[in-house]
């Protein structure tokens, strides 16, 4: 169970606490009716005799498999067969770094399986084709009340982003968009023996970056200690900078709304300026490593674990990125806190569109609802009430089961709700109403407060104090900026965006390292010039058509 808590947290994998109605038999909406010999009329009813359907895939490349056990043989393979009577044949499957090319070779030459996942791109030119099969009434009949309420939890934007011309020509995989929200993590014990306030305005981080440089917090005499920790490529999940520009309220690579209700684009905004600024004067005094263009977010993580890293932005489960260094140390402490901000204002932190991949069905195959059937049972093994973690999630060993399946999905807040039932069993001392992941959740914590630091991540994400109480925190109060674009890529994004992404990177770094701000009014003309006021345009144009 150890095992087993420690991975599933630090792989996002907590259980949705949503109820899953069964779902009645009805048969389509659509006036077809299926063959006599085939039972297809529920969401988790059985085809009698089997089918087959025809699949492709990508394969992460850190996935493992018990002895005598493959892609094509698992237990996510014997559960579509057993409980659903679907048998997969994948005509083949590849590394998911060399999935999209190969996969482009496919769509160019109509040699398409049943099933397949694809990017919003891939899905945009899928569509205009006429290459993928229209599941509009076919979710409606086949999807379990279940799955249609996991793919609504983030207010519609999901399933809105699967229509084109008012048709559902995907299912997307679901994802939590505030769980990618940053959290400020703070060096707690450095702060304590500094004397130093908890950082509830930008001034008090700032602060803080400044004397965790300079007053050897660490205490080793040494000058070698950075106050923030960044990452090279700015942006990301560790050590990376959205949440500190969120407290300027600045918010970039994400589409916002201005005062006269158009998008615009965050990234190219006046706010970015003197956050930008004040990074290039932590950058100056040191506050900021030196070599930081050179380090990624595993660079960073080893440098945080060592001790020579007080602050970083990062998302709620960056607490399992740190175990190694409490293990190593039992006296550091990290801390999560909300975003401190530049004024009166509460931050909010920005909320990306959580949906990059989605799973279509080929225009013409034989048994098009199979693949909703083969998500409701995915999403009900996983996180509804007849769920079995330890068999379709994470197994004891360690192994990443949930990677088996070929359609996949997380509820978007079911972190958050995890959290929150925990507080409660913690609270109460009854773990009743908790399901299997979640005891593991509160052994975990209970561990930790017992003084076992082995369970220490865990107890900084799901127990008092932990990080999901502050994205908890971001929900209830309105803290938070969505990304208010979520369509498939526009033409100007497919030619362009690349290009004035690098750019980004390349200007936003040589201003933190010490060229002229004056850079950034440089960069707003040419990112306008270069595809970017296009790009506002066709975003524009979409966002009118969704109202």
């Amino acid at each position: 169970m150890k095992k087993l808590a420690m991975v599933c947290a630090v792989s996002l994998l907590a259980l949705s606490l949503g109820a899953c109605s069964k779902g009645e038999n009805q048969a389509p909406q659509d006036g077809t009716k299926p063959p006599e010999s085939v039972v297809t009329s529920g969401p988790l009813d059985k085809y009698d005799p089997p089918i087959e359907v025809t699949a492709v895939r990508p394969i992460n490349e850190g996935t493992t498999f018990k002895e005598g056990e493959s892609i094509e043989s698992n237990n996510w393979s014997k559960a579509y067969e057993d409980m659903l009577g679907i048998k997969i044949k994948y005509n083949w499957t590849i590394a998911q770094s060399q999935y999209g090319q190969k996969l482009n070779i496919s769509i160019a030459s109509d040699d398409l399986p049943d099933i397949f996942q694809v990017t919003p791109a891939q899905l945009k030119k899928l569509v205009e084709d006429d290459q993928l099969e229209d599941l509009t009434a076919l979710y409606e009949s086949y999807a379990s009340p279940f799955t249609k309420k996991l793919l609504s939890q983030d207010g519609g934007n999901a399933l809105q982003s699967t229509r084109f011309d008012g048709k559902m020509m995907a299912l997307p995989k679901m994802g939590s968009g505030i769980g990618q929200s940053h959290v400020l993590w703070v060096r707690t014990d450095w702060l304590q023996k500094l004397n130093l306030p908890e950082p509830k305005t930008m001034e008090d981080f700032l602060k803080i970056a400044e004397a965790f440089t300079t007053q050897d917090p660490d205490g080793n005499k040494v000058n070698d200690t950075v106050g923030l920790g960044v990452n090279r490529d700015l942006w990301g999940f560790f050590a990376a900078l959205e949440g500190y520009f969120n407290g300027f309220h600045a918010y970039p690579n994400t589409w916002v709304k201005n005062d006269a209700g158009e998008l615009v684009y965050g990234s190219i905004q006046p706010r970015m300026k003197q956050a930008l600024q004040t990074l290039q004067e932590m950058f100056k005094s040191g506050q900021i490593s030196k070599e930081y263009g050179t380090r990624d977010a595993t660079k960073v993580k080893e440098d945080a674990n060592a001790g020579k890293v007080g602050m970083l932005y990062g998302y709620f489960w960056n607490g399992g990125w740190l175990q190694d260094g409490k293990l190593h140390n039992p006296d550091a402490e990290w801390t999560p806190y909300a975003l401190p901000s530049v004024d009166q204002e509460a931050a909010k932190a920005q909320v990306p569109f959580a949906i990059n991949t989605y799973y279509v069905v080929k225009k013409g195959a034989k048994q098009p609802e199979a693949a909703i059937k083969m998500l409701n049972l995915v999403l009900e093994k996983s996180y509804g009430e007849t769920a079995e973690p330890g068999k379709y999630n994470v197994d004891p060993d360690g192994h990443s089961i949930f990677e088996y399946a070929l359609l996949y999905g997380e509820a978007p807040l079911k972190n958050l709700d995890a959290h929150q039932h925990v507080i409660e069993a913690l609270k109460n001392n009854d773990t009743s109403a908790l399901n299997e992941e979640e005891k593991g959740y509160y052994e975990g914590v209970s561990a930790a407060q017992k003084g076992d630091n082995s369970f220490w991540g865990i107890s900084k994400m799901y127990g008092p104090g932990g990080s999901l109480g502050v994205l908890s925190d971001y929900v209830a109060n309105q803290k938070v900026m969505d990304n208010q674009f979520y369509g498939a890529p526009t033409q100007a994004m497919v030619d362009k965006d690349g290009t004035l992404q690098k750019m980004q990177l390349e200007t936003f770094t040589s201003i933190i390292m010490g060229e002229s701000i004056d850079k950034f009014d440089q960069f707003v003309d040419s990112w306008k010039k270069l595809g970017g006021d296009q790009m506002t345009k066709e975003v524009n144009a979409w966002y009118q058509s969704q109202q």
